[in-house]
């Protein structure tokens, strides 16, 4: 079936005029939207990408507002691009799909969700929906509550699907056949969050009065959550990145202290994308940071090499701008990086420019400082204390890839004999017949 060049265009020109917000105001807007209606960090930062070559295009064009002429050409062209086949049809499709989600967005203030599977888009009873709003009023990180809604709304769903209006009746019985059947479909990184949030959860019922019992015992059961071991990267590999960095130009002077700030302090890509001028004290010689995904402040030490390579980036290569953040675009508008994916692409261009190829896993240079630490013989409780880790579960994985500590703990083999019988068929056939005892 030959590909169909579409003669329609998904917006009104109308429209256009009337919300009167520039394209950064409407992409916020657009991104609290997302997280209002439970959607994760990977799958918004999925859809604001995707929103965002609408932008990209406007900006091209020195465009700070949404064009109707500029939207048409985005439209005429992805299209042709597909009719000619220079790009695939899924790309096409979700090109399309996502900057049709976001006009919708900005002219009716809604979000249209593909098919509902998570639970927090599932419809609830007005008595549930009341329970799980009010329970996630409180105070809590963007991504706790967001997986706290998933668990809430799936859960509440789940009583009433199985004909339970509202709490009346509700009891261990219940949430021990509603942990049963996530069991059967959920993993086990999954049923572990289940079972954290929903803990939570009733302990906040139990507060409030809507629950004979937080049910405590009924939730402290050890889940073992799936553990994968993540590569590290060697020192040889990370000097060569450093090495590689052109520091003469705008962008390798950002580049470098961007690298340089997840080698030495191991910070998170989100963090560093985050980072403030107001977060660093020059005269301590301290970087202060509120972790996002923890929510948690932590003071780490400003060491030369870190501030010397954020010194000059800060005097001599970023853009005269009123932005807070440390990390901004070398292209006007000068605002501060979108996202951590931004911080993931530019560690990958650093990697590429020396032939190492580790995708966007800015996350590694975390890892391999943790390893490096336990390596150097450093106790856990400082790795974790240093990454920041609330949890010293966190810490410990690192001691997994310390090969050399690990070479100690093998046992030898000095002193246990082979069992002469089998290099000796015949022998071993006497006295362990298959099918019966030998005569």
């Amino acid at each position: 079936m030959g590909k169909i060049v579409p003669t329609f265009i998904y917006w009104r020109k109308n429209s256009m005029k009337a919300h009167g917000k520039r394209l950064p105001e409407l992409l916020a807007a657009y991104e609290a939207a997302l997280t209002v209606y439970g959607l994760g960090y990977a799958s918004r930062l999925r859809f604001l990408q995707r929103a965002g070559t609408l932008v990209l295009r406007h900006e091209r064009h020195g465009k700070e507002y949404l064009d109707s002429e500029i939207v048409a050409d985005f439209y005429r062209e992805i299209a042709e691009r597909h009719y000619s086949g220079n790009v695939s049809d899924m790309h096409y499709w979700s090109v399309r799909r996502e900057a049709t989600r976001f006009l919708h967005f900005v002219e009716t203030g809604e979000v249209k969700l593909p098919n509902p599977q998570r639970g927090a888009r599932q419809a609830l009873t007005p008595e549930y929906e009341r329970m799980a709003e009010n329970y996630l009023s409180g105070d809590m990180h963007p991504n706790t509550r967001n997986d706290a809604r998933w668990v809430a709304h799936k859960y509440f769903a789940w009583l009433d699907e199985h004909g339970y209006s509202d709490l009346h009746g509700v009891g261990a019985e219940q949430i021990q056949k509603f942990l049963l059947d996530c069991s059967l479909k959920m993993s086990m990184n999954s049923i572990h969050n289940v079972k954290l949030h929903l803990a939570k959860l009733y302990v906040y019922l139990y507060k409030s009065g809507l629950s004979e019992s937080p049910y405590q015992g009924l939730f402290s059961f050890k889940v073992n959550r799936e553990s994968k071991m993540r590569p590290v990267m060697s020192r040889d590999e990370i000097a060569k990145v450093l090495c590689g960095i052109d520091r003469k130009t705008v962008g390798g002077k950002r580049a470098y202290a961007v690298i340089m700030l997840g080698v030495v302090l191991g910070l998170r890509a989100c963090d560093v994308a985050n980072l403030k001028l107001s977060d660093i004290d020059w005269l301590r010689g301290e970087i202060k940071i509120l972790q996002q995904k923890t929510a948690e402040t932590v003071v780490l030490p400003l060491t030369k090499d870190v501030g010397e390579a954020l010194k000059d980036y800060i005097l001599n290569a970023r853009p005269d701008t009123d932005a807070k953040h440390i990390f901004v675009r070398m292209l006007a508008p000068h605002e501060p990086l979108k996202a951590a994916v931004t911080i993931g692409e530019i560690f990958r261009d650093c990697c590429k420019a020396v032939d190492l190829d580790y995708g966007k896993q800015f996350h590694i240079l975390r890892r391999s400082l943790g390893t490096s630490l336990v390596n150097a013989g450093t106790p856990v409780t400082t790795v974790a204390q240093i990454l920041g880790h609330t949890n010293m579960d966190s810490a410990k994985k690192y001691i997994a890839v310390d090969s050399e500590h690990l070479k100690l703990c093998a046992q030898p083999f000095d002193g246990i004999a082979p069992d002469e019988r089998l290099g000796n068929p015949a022998a071993a056939e006497r006295t362990n017949p298959i099918g019966g005892d030998a005569q």
